[in-house]
């Protein structure tokens, strides 16, 4: 599930208390929604810790072991109370029954109102920029006035907008770790190869992810093709084999990474054994969900960046960000790294010419001694004639490599 802090976690508990003391609610709960499972988890409790109420939770603990009314998880369209207000967005009163079915067995409705005297529940979405992070369920002895449902309401806003500054905050939080873990990796290029740089890439995208696959797809030099260039996989996913390292090269266009290279727009794939784009569904274990996003330099797309995860896990909307944020960082990183593989095999070539060019000069003397000798008479015309043959084809093999291997004394 996802984690909120225990910062955030007071926060809401204390808007929820209250909200509660002030409407005179018996007890009131807040479950956040975990978009990794789809459910809705109580993470905060608050109540008038009444005698009868102690007694009614012992009863319901000693008749259904596995039931705990105070840490209950269920599906946001588990009922129609649930899904209207969580899906729906609107608030909904309805007797314990009701907002409980499903959920709860029938006797637990009866011992609640009984023992605690709670018949209805207010049902009230926390929502931020549209969307619905979670419920405030309010057990109340009445039907609520309008104004205590207002006040409900009200509290329930007031978590949204908290939770809201949360999840930016975490976004943020896992972007600039992205950002600094990347620029490490991009350090690491100022000695290391191109091989060496993608391997260590792929593994921190892995971690900061917390994937059990990463891979980094290039583009090859002819455009039309592309490759499986590094990847990092857990010990689950190994098991599982959903390494691509050595599948073949590819077609532009073809599969769901040939896709997002094609159309430089990114992928969010809950099942990719489902997913018609995918041209290895005999490789892929169903349930693998995966994140595809392009990578971008200088206008064109180099490759693709991948994570994909097994096991039932999902991946989230924040997850999406984050892998773009990575890629953005590996592209610079890679075309960074690139530069300075060429500057230095540049310099090691310019260094070659230069050793050649001094060596040149150095069988000049010799050369010319030799020349001489073969002009005078008194030589031996065939030993003197075969060194200087010799000779000059080392100089001319020297001259070459000191003009590098276009000729011309630069690299083309």
């Amino acid at each position: 599930m996802r984690e909120i802090s225990d910062r955030v976690r007071s926060q809401c508990r204390l808007i929820a208390e209250q909200a509660r003391v002030v409407t005179g609610a018996p007890r009131a709960n807040f479950l956040l929604y975990d978009e990794a499972t789809g459910r809705l988890f109580t993470v905060a409790t608050t109540s008038a810790e009444t005698p009868l109420e102690q007694v009614a939770l012992n009863l319901i603990r000693r008749n259904y072991p596995d039931l705990n009314p105070l840490q209950l998880s269920y599906s946001p369209n588990v009922n129609r109370v649930v899904a209207a207000a969580f899906i729906g967005q609107r608030t909904q009163v309805s007797t314990m029954a009701e907002a409980f079915e499903n959920i709860y067995p029938a006797p637990v409705s009866a011992v609640t109102h009984g023992l605690v005297g709670v018949t209805h529940v207010v049902t009230c979405p926390a929502i931020a920029e549209r969307r619905s992070l979670g419920l405030i369920r309010f057990l109340v002895a009445n039907r609520p006035d309008t104004a205590a449902q207002a006040l409900m309401e009200a509290a329930a806003s007031q978590v949204g907008l908290t939770l809201a500054n949360a999840t930016l905050a975490e976004l943020t939080r896992r972007q600039l770790a992205a950002t600094r873990a990347i620029g490490e990796v991009a350090r690491l290029g100022a000695s290391a190869s191109v091989q060496e740089t993608l391997d260590a890439l792929v593994g921190r995208v892995r971690e900061l992810t917390v994937a059990d696959a990463a891979l980094v797809y290039l583009v090859d030099p002819d455009g039309a093709t592309f490759h499986a260039a590094a990847e990092s996989l857990t010990f689950e996913a190994k098991a599982a084999q959903i390494g691509r390292i050595d599948g073949p090269q590819r077609l532009v266009g073809t599969g769901m990474v040939g896709w997002v290279i094609a159309s430089g727009e990114a992928a969010f794939i809950p099942d990719l054994s489902r997913d018609p784009r995918s041209s290895s569904h005999h490789l892929t274990p169903a349930g693998e969900a995966s994140i595809a996003v392009p990578m971008w330099t200088n206008g064109q797309v180099i490759g693709c960046l991948r994570v994909a995860i097994t096991g039932g896990r999902r991946f989230t909307e924040s997850d999406l960000w984050l892998v773009q944020t990575l890629a953005n960082e590996a592209s610079l990183a890679l075309d960074s790294v690139r530069r300075q593989a060429e500057a230095r095999a540049d310099a090691h070539l310019a260094g070659q010419r230069s050793v050649a060019s001094a060596v040149v000069e150095e069988l000049g003397e010799p050369i010319a001694l030799l020349r001489k000798a073969a002009s005078d008479k008194g030589a031996e015309p065939l030993a003197v004639g075969a060194a200087l043959t010799a000779t000059e084809r080392m100089e001319a093999r020297l001259r070459k490599l000191a003009k590098g291997p276009y000729g011309h004394g630069q690299p083309a």
